[in-house]
């Protein structure tokens, strides 16, 4: 098994740390779980941590309010969500490197921008942390990490999809119907 990544101190400072990001097969370590993020939902803006999907299969979605792909996308990933919501978490990851900000991430999530329904999608904004976790050149992107908090995948969107979820679903034991809770 692979070994969690290392966070090593620079220059004896508490608030410089170099971040040595992930690769499948890590364990997640426990900070993980315990950063805290700037979190837009439902039309409100919380802190919060990531306990609460600590032992879901939890699938990270970066994007951009920008990404016409990662936009796209949305409308699928909240049937997923509704589909496998008892042992499933989708979330997502928009980074500080987007330049989004929270009235942009607000406009689109609450269909304001296009003029469509809100989205119901849970999403971390002005991210840094993940980012730095999981780098990447292209979005979406897509991270899945096991009930069992070890990094499984880094895929792109055309793998994000119900058989998929449920077949990974299976092999961490949760037996769902083929397709998630709706069939």
């Amino acid at each position: 098994m692979a070994q969690a990544p290392e966070v090593r101190a620079k220059n004896l400072s508490p608030q410089k740390e170099e971040i040595k990001p992930f690769k499948v097969g890590d364990k997640l370590p426990e900070t993980f779980w315990q950063q805290e993020h700037t979190v837009y939902t439902n039309g409100n803006t919380i802190k919060q941590t990531l306990t609460q999907y600590k032992n879901k299969l939890l699938i990270l979605d970066f994007w951009a309010t920008w990404c016409g792909s990662c936009i796209n996308k949305f409308r699928t990933i909240e049937k997923l969500q509704s589909q496998f919501e008892q042992d499933a978490q989708f979330l997502l990851v928009n980074t500080q490197s987007t330049r989004d900000n929270e009235e942009k991430v607000e406009a689109l999530l609450s269909g304001k921008k296009y003029q469509t329904q809100p989205y119901t999608l849970t999403t971390i904004f002005n991210d840094t942390y993940i980012h730095q976790l999981f780098p990447h050149g292209f979005m979406p992107y897509y991270v899945i990490i096991s009930p069992g908090a070890e990094v499984r995948a880094i895929v792109p969107a055309e793998l994000i999809n119900a058989e998929n979820i449920r077949l990974m679903l299976e092999a961490y034991g949760n037996k769902t119907k083929k397709g998630g809770k709706n069939g």
